[in-house]
This record gives C-alpha cells, sequence and structure tokens, in this order.
C-alpha cells in the first residue's frame, strides 16, 4: 500500500469512528442531557488524555529514533566497504583481487539477496552471511607475513566494524513494537476519543468538530508510528542506495580513481 493510500485509510478510519460515535451518542443523549452534565467527563478526560499523550509520544519518539539510527548504521556499513574496498591497494595482487571479488559479491548480495528479505520478514540472508564469512575466510589464508602487516591488521580491524554492523542491522531489521504496546497505543486512542462522545455542547458543529480534530491527530501519529517501526519494510523503508552506491565506488577504484 502507498504512503498516501495508508495515511487515508489510518486517519480517515480514526475520522469515521468520531464522527459516527458523536452523532450516535448525541441522538442517544438528546432530551437527557441536564446542567453540569460536562463536570465529571471533562476531569477525567483530561487526566485520560495526558497519560495516552504520555505514551503516544513516547511511541513516536521510540520509532523515529529507531528509524535513525537504522539509517545512520545502513550508512556506515556501505562507507565502511568502501573504505574496505581500497585498503586491499596496499595487499599483493593475488589476495587483493580475491578480496576485491569476495566484497564486491557480499555488496551484490546484500542489495539484491538481503534487502528484499529484510522488507518482507525482517529476516537475514543467509547467503550474505556466507559471502561475509567467505571474506574472513580469504584473510585467515593469507600468508602470514601479509596478515601480520600494517595494512593487513587494519583490513581486519575494518572487517569487524563491517561484521558489527551488518549484526546491528539484521537486528535493526527484525525489530519493532511490541503488540502490548500497540493494544495500549489503540485501545487508549479510541476511549481517549470516545470520551468525546459523551461531553456535551449545544450545538452539534463544534462537537463534532472537536472529536474528528483530536482522532485526526491521534490517527496521524499512529500512522507516523506505524509507518516507522519497521525501519526496511512499508513505504518509507530504508533502502540499499548505500550499497548501490558503494558498488559505484568499487568500479571505480578498479579504474584507479
Amino acid at each position: 500500500m502507498g504512503l498516501v493510500m495508508l495515511a487515508a485509510a489510518v486517519i480517515g478510519l480514526a475520522i469515521l469512528y468520531a464522527l459516527t460515535g458523536v452523532l450516535l451518542v448525541r441522538a442517544f443523549m438528546r432530551g437527557r442531557v441536564s446542567e453540569g452534565h460536562n463536570d465529571l467527563p471533562v476531569p477525567i478526560f483530561q487526566t485520560a488524555g495526558t497519560i495516552y499523550a504520555v505514551l503516544l509520544a513516547f511511541s513516536v519518539i521510540a520509532v523515529w529514533q529507531s528509524y535513525g539510527a537504522a539509517k545512520d548504521n545502513v550508512a556506515e556499513e556501505a562507507s565502511t566497504l568502501t573504505t574496505l574496498y581500497r585498503q586491499t591497494d596496499g595487499l599483493p595482487n593475488p589476495e587483493q583481487q580475491r578480496l576485491r571479488v569476495l566484497l564486491r559479491q557480499y555488496t551484490q548480495t546484500v542489495v539484491v539477496d538481503e534487502w528484499p528479505i529484510q522488507a518482507a520478514t525482517g529476516g537475514a540472508s543467509l547467503r550474505a552471511r556466507r559471502d561475509l564469512g567467505a571474506i574472513y575466510g580469504a584473510y585467515r589464508t593469507m600468508s602470514p607475513r601479509v596478515a601480520a602487516s600494517p595494512i593487513g591488521l587494519e583490513f581486519l580491524q575494518t572487517m569487524r566494524t563491517v561484521a558489527a554492523d551488518r549484526n546491528r542491522r539484521t537486528l535493526e531489521a527484525s525489530g519493532s513494537l511490541p503488540a502490548v504496546l500497540w493494544v495500549g497505543l489503540l485501545v487508549g486512542g479510541a476511549i481517549v476519543v470516545g470520551m468525546t462522545f459523551v461531553m456535551h455542547t449545544p450545538a452539534t458543529y463544534p462537537h463534532v468538530l472537536f472529536s474528528v480534530l483530536l482522532a485526526a491527530l491521534i490517527g496521524t501519529l499512529l500512522f507516523i508510528t506505524l509507518v516507522l517501526h519497521r525501519p526496511f519494510s512499508g513505504p518509507l523503508g530504508i533502502s540499499a542506495d548505500s550499497f548501490e552506491h558503494s558498488l559505484a565506488v568499487f568500479a571505480s577504484v578498479d579504474q584507479g580513481d
């Protein structure tokens, strides 16, 4: 589902709930409202609204920070891969060519194989894991002199950074808000908006407008939470552009740039 369609569905459903609820409850309460009717529901609404606002704000901030961290980590992993590729310049030719082939293969696998898996299930690619292991294997088969040289040790340290970034990325891809928190957000939102139904104004229009605007606000924030809680999925899912850029840099390095 596209971003606009998803927003329309979530926010529209919240607005429909508020509009229907207000009109039905006003029709039921017609002629049954006495002076001072709002004295009880207003303080309760204020308390419930404050509690729910804290929960909703926490959820939006949490998913936004998680999304930003995942995006930064992807950029760091891809950037470190280009650094790793350039570091092979200091290695003897047989090791250099072998490692470059393996680095291109791993990066290509991440783009073609692992990214779709992350977007669909939040899982990781076994093929990408094997390709990463093959790079470590190539390092272990280097001659002791090359492996223990300053450039060899620097390559190993950079490789560890790539592996750590990948592990973090796979964990971030599988992470999401707990189901119990979604229950709290949805039920809490329904309760807070529902409490506006039993309040009363002499005119219908202000009552409807108040409830609909509140529902639209809550629906918008729930939409943001829904879109961002899985960083690699959905219409705003993080793309593999950084890794595709790394492949372009690899080609440039091969040409001597």
